[in-house]
């Protein structure tokens, strides 16, 4: 599912609140041991990204389709996104997974958003090199955007808790972008 750009944040019961990392949006794909990452427009990125890759071999399951962001964090907590387009930052790339779409065979796209994420929390509960849960707020989302601005970051995505996932754009994922947002 893709965001839609917004200015108004929703403040309203049912929404869940992400801060918005900045990077490639990648599918990770794992069956049995082979895994593979997918970009936005369908693009193989396995051998660019194989930490993640790695990662994604570590997963206790048989199977799985994670949605998430890969980024390359500096010590600061910011994303480079410059550095995804270099050897060495890409294989510093860590996928910040927000999504559960499938697992061990079962897909799980129809499910409300809330139900596929305490899927993937209980998926990733131990450590995982290469791939990190994204947090979520489900109250103050403008005091989440307030603080993401302030720390130079993107924004923040906000999102219907009861949420299937969909193909596409969709007004049930929103986007607001940091006015003074410049990529380090």
């Amino acid at each position: 599912m893709l965001a839609t750009l917004t200015d108004v944040i929703p403040i309203a019961p049912g929404w869940l609140y992400q801060v918005k990392h900045d990077g490639f949006r990648m599918q990770g794909h794992r069956t049995g041991q082979d895994a593979r990452l997918y970009s936005r427009n369908g693009l193989v990125w396995t051998d660019q990204l194989p930490r993640i890759a790695a990662g994604l071999l570590s997963l206790p399951c048989c199977s799985c389709v994670l949605d998430g962001e890969a980024v390359v964090q500096l010590p600061n907590g910011r994303d480079d996104f410059h550095s995804l387009r270099s050897r060495s930052g890409a294989g510093r790339a860590v996928l910040m997974a927000f999504d559960l779409l499938e697992l061990d065979g079962q897909d799980l796209r129809s499910w409300p958003l809330v139900e596929r994420r305490a899927e993937l929390a209980h998926l990733l509960a131990s450590p995982i090199d290469g791939i990190a849960f994204v947090d979520a707020h489900d109250a103050y989302g403008p005091e989440l955007f307030r603080h993401a601005c302030a720390m130079g970051l993107e924004g923040i995505i906000c999102k219907r808790k009861d949420a299937p996932n969909r193909s596409g754009p969709s007004p049930a994922w929103l986007k607001a972008r940091c006015p003074d947002y410049r990529r380090p």
